[in-house]
């Protein structure tokens, strides 16, 4: 079953490398009360999928900071620097 699931993040939306029992991470966005865990799959390729799938969202991540970056440069004309820390 496939759902969809829209985040908009705010100021206190954040993301983080959850550990409570060693040996089994989770991948935790906290957005607007809500969270979504990414979990590592229960069969003996489950952690080479989850680290692939999670190489890959980190690279998607990474683009879309990039061109929010970009965008959110152009509407202030007092930014600069190509990588410098937007925050809220």
């Amino acid at each position: 079953m496939a759902f969809y699931v829209l985040a908009q993040p705010e100021e206190q939306a954040s993301a983080a490398l959850v550990e409570q029992t060693p040996g089994q991470p989770n991948l935790i966005a906290d957005v607007g009360g809500s969270q979504i865990a990414v979990q590592v799959a229960n069969h003996p390729e489950g952690l080479k999928l989850a680290a692939g799938f999670a190489w890959e969202l980190a690279r998607a991540a990474t683009e879309f900071a990039t061109r929010c970056q970009e965008l959110a440069m152009s509407q202030d004309p007092n930014a600069y620097g190509r990588h410098a820390e937007i925050t809220g």
